[in-house]
This record gives structure tokens, C-alpha cells and sequence, in this order.
């Protein structure tokens, strides 16, 4: 994913001049929504712990909750304008941040195979803004993502999200599975994806999808 990529291969990412801090808005949204992930994370471990009873007695559906976990590699097809991209999660940053923090946008392409679909073929449409280096955002980056994927099968799942670079490589991510743009055995499907891993060339998502049809 391009606001990590640069990391991994000794690349520095493109950036415009930012602003001089970030304000005062912009850094309590951010830390709100790193609030809201650890009560994710504290609400995933009791859905983890209610999946493992479930299994005990019998209790789960070809349709039920499950493990998600894809990993693919990223070739970057092309950059966009900065305000090329009119979905509303684009959009809506633009508006919080300001326009002038896009310091990139673009276009993803992904070659992955994940244990609900086999292999897939992805679009990622990226929008990576720069705001200043803080507590929420120990790199200066938020990148919004939206990843449209197609299955060995035909049917495709639509994940849209954020990511946050830490200093250490890692990531801190918050997407979910968009159950209006699923497809086949993924429509309605829903889910979060809050784990991602930068791999060299690559990445590695886990989360949890429901409400999947048949097995896989």
C-alpha cells in the first residue's frame, strides 16, 4: 500500500508543503477514531470468545462469522489529481483535512489470494494526506483506501477504509466490507478488516467477513 511502500523500499513518498501543525480538529479526530478502534478491538475479542462457544456447541452457519485473511502483492498503475477521486470517503477527507493535505492519489493494482475467495484480482484507489507528525499519526500520513476485488469465482467484495504508518512499520487500520457493493456469495457481506501488515512488494489483511454464502 503506497503510504507504506516508501518505508519498506527506501523510497520517499511524495509530499506537497503541509501546514506548519495540525490543527487542533483534525488531531481530535484522529484520536477519536483511535479511541473507537480499541472499544473494536475489546468488542472483536468478546466476538472471538462467543465464535469459539458457538463452535463448541455446534452453533455455526455456512453463513456465520469468520476469520478473514488475504495476502497480495501491489503494483501502482497511476497517479490521479488530488481531487480525482469522488466517493464520499475521499471526499470527506478532503473536507476535514483540507485539500491541500493530499499529497498523493492514485491508483493500486493487486494480485491476492484470501481464504473466502481464493485467488483475486484487485482495484485500490489511494488518497494519502500529510498532516504533520503528532501522537495520532507518529509517520505525519493517514491514507484512505478503497479496494475493489474480484474473486476466482466472479464474485467480488468491496473494502473501504483508513490506515495509519507507525514508526515502526506496522500499521493501524480501521476498514470494513461494504455490504451494498458485494456480489454473489459477498452480497451483503459485512465485516471489518483492522489488520494490516506491509510486506515487502506487498500486504497482509486480516479481520472478520459475515454473512458469506456457502462454504468456501
Amino acid at each position: 500500500m503506497v503510504g507504506t511502500k516508501a518505508k519498506a523500499e527506501g523510497h520517499q513518498v511524495r509530499r506537497a508543503s503541509p501546514a506548519d501543525q495540525t490543527g487542533a480538529r483534525q488531531n481530535q479526530h484522529i484520536q477519536k477514531r483511535m479511541k473507537s478502534k480499541q472499544v473494536l478491538h475489546w468488542c472483536g475479542l468478546v466476538a472471538v470468545v462467543g465464535l469459539a462457544c458457538a463452535v463448541a456447541y455446534g452453533g455455526i452457519k455456512a453463513d456465520g462469522t469468520k476469520k478473514f485473511k488475504e495476502t497480495g502483492q501491489e503494483y501502482i498503475v497511476t497517479t490521479l489529481a488530488n481531487d480525482a477521486l469522488l466517493e464520499p470517503l475521499f471526499t470527506q477527507a478532503r473536507a476535514l483535512y483540507g485539500p491541500e493535505t493530499v499529497v498523493w492519489c492514485g491508483v493500486a493494482h493487486q494480485f491476492s489470494e484470501c481464504n473466502v475467495g481464493g485467488r483475486g484480482n484487485s482495484v485500490a484507489f489511494e488518497q494519502v494526506h500529510y498532516l504533520g507528525q503528532s501522537e495520532a499519526l507518529p509517520m505525519g500520513t493517514i491514507i484512505y483506501i478503497m479496494k475493489y476485488e474480484v474473486v476466482a469465482n466472479g464474485d467480488k467484495f468491496v473494502v473501504a477504509g483508513w490506515f495509519i504508518p507507525q514508526a515502526d512499520g506496522s500499521l493501524v487500520a480501521e476498514m470494513e466490507f461494504l455490504p451494498e457493493l458485494g456480489t454473489g456469495r459477498f452480497a451483503g457481506a459485512t465485516g471489518t478488516a483492522d489488520e494490516v501488515r506491509p510486506i515487502p512488494g506487498g500486504y497482509v489483511i486480516e479481520g472478520t467477513i459475515s454473512n458469506v454464502g456457502g462454504d468456501k
